[in-house]
């Protein structure tokens, strides 16, 4: 336990200096470009997968261009920090998967237009604010990831947090 309190406090520490400084301030931090949180973490099936692009077909099926995938609750679409050894931090920055098409590469905070639950039990919101605030969708699930459900006019390219619903 007295572990865990540790790498908690030096993992908030690290983030309060990148956050106070608005870049990274301590030595140790790193930056990782990643398009599914589940490259950094333990993850399980059921994932949220954003899309750069609208459907295009009036709700059904699933658009071209570029992807990216989350497993849980994402308080801020533009990245997390994880510190793994307590002397090192590493800045994940969520894009689009590259070599995907159309926005391959860009940052997913505030660029997607639809999105495909692919969890077979659990519903997600995806939120205007980051810290799962302001107006916010439900993305409905379906089997196999079959449909992409376009983004309302408020959410569309303005998207900063997802969360089980």
């Amino acid at each position: 336990m007295r572990r865990t309190g540790m790498a908690i406090a030096a993992l908030f520490s690290a983030v309060s200096a990148v956050g106070f400084s608005g870049g990274p301030a301590a030595a140790g931090v790193t930056t990782e470009y990643v398009s599914d949180n589940c490259e950094f973490m333990n993850c399980a099936y059921g994932d949220l997968i954003l899309n750069y692009h609208s459907v295009a077909t009036s709700g059904q099926g699933n658009p071209s261009g570029s992807f990216a995938q989350f497993y849980g609750n994402i308080y801020d679409l533009a990245g997390t920090y994880v510190n793994y050894n307590g002397a090192s931090a590493v800045h994940y920055i969520y894009i689009f998967l590259k070599g995907q098409g159309d926005g391959g590469g860009q940052k997913v905070k505030n660029n997607a237009a639809s999105a495909n639950n692919c969890s077979t039990v659990d519903g997600y919101r995806v939120y205007y604010n980051s810290g799962y605030a302001g107006h916010s969708q439900s993305i409905p699930h379906y089997w196999s990831c079959a449909s992409s459900t376009n983004l309302d006019s408020t959410l569309k390219n303005e998207n900063a947090s997802l969360h089980f619903a």
